[in-house]
């Protein structure tokens, strides 16, 4: 890692490099000096709770996309993200809101998506997902 870098987008890219080589640890540091040089840099937010999610740290993971959408309210990958892991966690009302939130934000990319995906297959006999994912 290149410690001289002063600019959050270098640190962001450092990080999108890092994470591609799955080295997860290096990525959060980078993504952490990039949201460390610029608090609002919401796509930082989502790429190191990405990676924790990755490693199953969902409530850091969440903390980061609640960040991310705190700067970003319509940031609907956050709110999908957020969804996986509140359903990774058994909180299914949590889950269910941010769900909402995202295919609100955008049904063409997330009601298949969510049908499809094992995350929420606790979900799939509650009315209220059921309502969520009809086209």
């Amino acid at each position: 890692m290149n410690k001289q870098l002063q600019d959050p987008a270098e640190w962001y890219q450092q990080g999108i490099a890092f994470d591609q080589q799955g080295q997860s640890q290096n990525a959060i540091a980078c993504y952490s000096k990039a949201i460390e040089l610029r608090a609002d840099y919401y796509e930082a937010w989502v790429r190191r709770g990405l990676v924790l999610m990755l490693l199953e740290d969902f409530q850091p993971a969440i903390a980061n996309f609640n960040q991310a959408v705190a700067f970003k309210m319509d940031l609907d990958l956050a709110w999908y993200l957020k969804a996986y892991c509140h359903a990774k966690m058994q909180a299914d009302d949590f889950a269910l809101l941010a769900l909402q939130k995202a295919i609100a934000l955008n049904p063409e990319q997330w009601i298949e998506m969510a049908g499809k995906e094992s995350a929420f297959n606790q979900l799939k006999g509650d009315p209220r997902f059921q309502e969520l994912v009809a086209e």
